[in-house]
């Protein structure tokens, strides 16, 4: 018996042998690629979809942390870099010199600025 093929604006997933979603999808696959991917049709509503996505977006979320430390931490360390004379500004690429400028102005107008990388004469230390 055949599976039969969803409407073309379906919500499909796809299950792992436990039965768990592992992946979602809205776009139109064709019949071939349904069965051959094992995909099937599935509820926006579906309390399992909605944990998937819930899942999904901590995820993300966890990662964007890190990505707006590590940010701080690359623009500190772009300044000492420049304070020592290792690097020029102007060998930045202009979009990158013009993110840098922009966030070195609203950082010098935030209250508490938050400083990783000191660029003391001695360099080495760490301040939050």
């Amino acid at each position: 018996m055949s599976k039969p093929v969803p409407p073309a604006a379906a919500l499909m997933c796809r299950r792992n042998a436990d039965g768990r979603i592992v992946a979602l999808t809205r776009q139109t696959l064709s019949p071939q690629r349904i069965v051959m991917g094992n995909w099937q049709a599935v509820s926006a509503a579906d309390p399992e979809v909605e944990a998937f996505v819930q899942d999904v977006t901590s995820q993300a979320d966890a990662l964007s942390q890190t990505d707006i430390g590590l940010a701080r931490v690359l623009e500190d360390l772009i300044d000492v870099l420049i304070n020592r004379g290792l690097l020029q500004f102007t060998d930045l690429p202009e979009a990158a010199q013009a993110k840098l400028l922009e966030r070195r102005e609203t950082r010098a107008h935030l209250p508490h600025r938050l400083e990783l990388l000191s660029d003391d004469s001695d360099g080495d230390s760490v301040r939050l």
